[in-house]
């Protein structure tokens, strides 16, 4: 915009001077220097880009306040304590004696003798009243002695205690040689893991009479194989078992930071523990700590402290959950863990002799680990890296006489430090810089109030003199690498107070390349 202006004012100034005739005085040429202004960098920088690498995993989040926070969720291993429980195979074997002598010809079916039971799973510690299967049966298999015996006979077996889902009726039915009688869709009610059954001999309609001869007897093998259960009610017992160790990696957190030496006013973590099992129990964490990769770790406090009795839904189906808080948080995460790690045992029915306990195949005990970390505290050392692409190809360097950068950064972040402009080939390689030694101290930190909030933006508004050797790097390169080591606000004292960053402060950035122009014109 300003050639044309500055042109014709050389051509005034020509005219005025032509009538001097004078030869020592001739002008074949005039020069001038306007300038032109080459933008490299513009525009606003807030907390999320910032944290780019958490902001992208999804842990960067604003409180309705407008206070940034990070926050992780990681849902852990579940444990199942119904690997505590099976139902035995069991087996049984009844016979029927029989009395030597004839037997007459039958009109019909005649039911003789009859075996009653109570058969017990034998287990221990639980005490079941009610199984649900979801899978196994009852293999049985008849044999008469002798068996070249011609007695027709049936075996009537009758479980009242195991009930279809299906029809609401027992298990009733009549046996002969071997088979499989399924016991998917039944349920079990037991007292103290006990069962009736009662099996009945029945002698088939026969128009014949049939020698029975002494020693004679009909025998039954009942095998119950395979029995797994939807679920089970009843009283577990006493029993410990021991939950997997658990590391539990945080990388986003770790990116966030990159290793900046960081003070958190607010951390919060805490676990929740969610119980599907109907039985009391007690979580007992043998180690649980935040862990470096070089080993140092500190321990996690608890609240409730340790060891932790869980709570326990009181329906079938439902689900309780508890909330342990860590109450050294700020501690834990001001330690920058590249994990947390656990390692814990389990105890249910402590010190209870009856209950009402339940379970079902899907329970599960499962740990949900809960992280906040507000954006509030005091931190050093907090490295910052971008790159932005520089495509100057089609400037004339040749015409440039001299040239500064101009810099302006109004920042209404609590943060303040060093900056310098790498210059890279197209292959990200280093080929210089911009910013002189000395002079990259140029990110001034909003001032806070006691609360930690915006009081007043930094500003920066200066012109830095590039050398030759920079300019021509700038027209060289193909990408500008910005690199800054920042820190939190300081206050008037130099130290650092507990700063807020909220979703709209930005840091506003205009920065650009001011050239001296050679400009002739020929006479």
């Amino acid at each position: 915009m300003l050639l044309p202006y500055r042109f014709a004012l050389v051509l005034g100034f020509l005219t005025l001077f032509s009538c001097i005739d004078d030869s020592d005085y001739q002008i074949d040429e005039a020069q001038l220097s306007p300038s032109i202004a080459l933008p490299l960098i513009y525009g606003d920088l807030n907390i999320q880009d910032i944290l780019d690498s958490a902001a992208n995993s999804g842990v960067v989040k604003i409180y309705p306040d407008g206070l940034v926070y990070l926050s992780y969720n990681q849902e852990l291993k579940s444990h199942d304590i119904r690997e505590l429980f099976s139902i035995p195979d069991k087996s049984l074997s009844r016979s029927f004696i029989l009395p030597p002598g004839v037997l007459p010809p039958l009109n019909s079916d005649f039911r003789t003798d009859s075996i009653s039971q109570v058969v017990d799973f034998e287990l221990s510690p639980e005490q079941l009243n009610e199984v649900a299967l979801k899978s196994g049966g009852i293999n049985y298999s008849t044999s008469i002695i002798p068996s070249s015996s011609n007695l027709n006979y049936e075996i009537a077996l009758y479980f009242p205690d195991f009930i279809s889902r299906t029809t609401q009726k027992p298990l009733n039915t009549v046996v002969k040689g071997t088979g499989v009688l399924p016991l998917s869709d039944y349920t079990m009610t037991l007292d103290k893991n006990r069962f009736n059954m009662k099996l009945v001999l029945i002698l088939k309609k026969n128009p014949s009479s049939t020698v029975i001869e002494p020693g004679s007897s009909v025998s039954i093998k009942l095998d119950f194989l395979g029995l797994d259960f939807k679920y089970i009610i009843g009283f577990f017992g006493d029993q410990s078992f021991s939950l997997d160790e658990q590391h539990i990696e945080i990388p986003a957190f770790k990116d966030a930071f990159q290793g900046a030496d960081v003070s958190l006013a607010q951390s919060i973590i805490n676990l929740t523990i969610i119980n599907d099992n109907g039985v009391p129990c007690i979580v007992d964490f043998k180690t649980l700590e935040a862990r470096k990769e070089d080993g140092a770790s500190v321990p996690l406090m608890l609240n409730p402290p340790n060891p932790i009795s869980i709570a326990y839904p009181g329906v079938l189906g439902t689900s309780a959950s508890s909330t342990i808080a860590v109450t050294n948080a700020k501690q834990a995460l001001d330690f920058a863990p590249s994990e947390f790690y656990y390692k814990a045992d389990a105890r249910i029915n402590k010190d209870v002799t009856s209950g009402n306990n339940f379970l079902a195949d899907t329970s599960k005990l499962s740990v949900k680990l809960n992280i906040e970390i507000p954006l509030y505290g005091s931190a050093s050392n907090i490295l910052i890296r971008d790159t932005i692409n520089l495509d100057l190809s089609k400037t004339d360097q040749s015409e440039i006489i001299s040239a500064s950068l101009k810099l302006k950064l109004i920042n209404e972040l609590p943060l303040e430090g060093d900056v310098q402009f790498f210059l890279t080939d197209d292959q990200y390689q280093i080929i210089g810089e911009l910013l002189p030694d000395g002079q990259t101290t140029i990110v001034k930190g909003s001032t806070v109030n006691a609360s930690g909030e915006l009081q007043s933006p930094g500003v920066y508004d200066n012109t830095i003199e590039l050398s030759d050797t920079a300019l021509e790097k700038v027209f060289q390169a193909k990408h500008i690498i910005i690199a800054a080591l920042m820190s939190t606000s300081k206050d008037s004292s130099g130290k650092f107070p507990d700063v807020k960053f909220k979703s709209n402060y930005t840091l506003n950035v205009h920065a650009g390349v001011l050239a001296n122009l050679k400009l002739r014109v020929e006479l």
